[in-house]
């Protein structure tokens, strides 16, 4: 696998395995901000058996699959069943749905969608949609417990395209949680960050497309308490 950062957090008993790069390409990546230019060869990067002996000293109630997403390998399809198994944890995913782990011990998946119009989400992330979009179905016609998000960027993923995802959840399930999330800027982009009202006008416009409908506005964070538990120090 990749996975090259485990953290914790005491206060919840909760961990996180980071993984480096991702099978998207999307313009806006906050990861680009966060992390330099590496070379992945140069990287420790932890194989199952070793990202078992980080976790097993701490033995979390909660482990969430986070960060860039992986390639197709063994080891990351079964990753759940094995946190769920050796570990008796809620096992949670944080994914762009193109990519998915065997459904064994899975208990939550947050699916990012980028864009429901296939176009634009080829611009966006140099892929189709049609990939995550068929994932997204089969997790909530396997039972998998499902949210999802998406990101508004002014002049790119507007309040429009925001409502055809909105529409597209609601065909399935209109109680599936859903959060708008606004866009941070990133050096030498050209987006910028949506005003509150921007944000609040995109939620506005799903017009009773789903009933569990929420807006942010991300800032930079501490996260204070947060422990390290394997890092190859990539931050800036």
């Amino acid at each position: 696998m990749n996975i090259h950062r485990i953290t914790y957090n005491p206060e919840v008993n909760s961990c996180s395995l980071y993984f480096i790069g991702c099978n998207f390409r999307c313009l806006g990546c906050y990861w680009k901000k966060i992390y330099p230019k590496f070379n992945l060869k140069e990287l420790k990067l932890l194989n199952l058996k070793e990202v078992m002996e980080v976790l097993r000293p701490v033995s979390p109630e909660k482990v969430t699959i986070i960060s860039g997403d992986p390639i197709k390998n063994h080891e990351f399809s079964i990753l759940p069943k094995t946190l769920y198994e050796e570990l008796g944890c809620e096992v949670r995913l944080m994914t762009n749905g193109y990519i998915l782990p065997s459904l064994e011990g899975l208990k939550h998946v947050l699916l990012s969608i980028k864009a429901l119009s296939d176009d634009l989400h080829k611009r966006y992330t140099g892929k189709s949609n049609a990939t995550s979009l068929k994932n997204f179905r089969f997790l909530y016609e396997n039972g998998v417990e499902v949210s999802l998000s998406s990101v508004l960027i002014p002049d790119l993923i507007e309040a429009e395209e925001i409502k055809k995802i909105a529409q597209f959840i609601g065909s399935i399930d209109m109680d599936i949680p859903y959060r708008i999330i606004g866009y941070m800027p990133i050096d030498g982009l050209p987006y910028r960050s949506p005003a509150y009202e921007e944000l609040k006008e995109a939620a506005g416009s799903i017009n009773g497309s789903l009933n569990n409908v929420v807006f942010s506005d991300p800032k930079e964070q501490d996260y204070k308490g947060i422990i390290n538990l394997f890092t190859n120090n990539l931050r800036r």
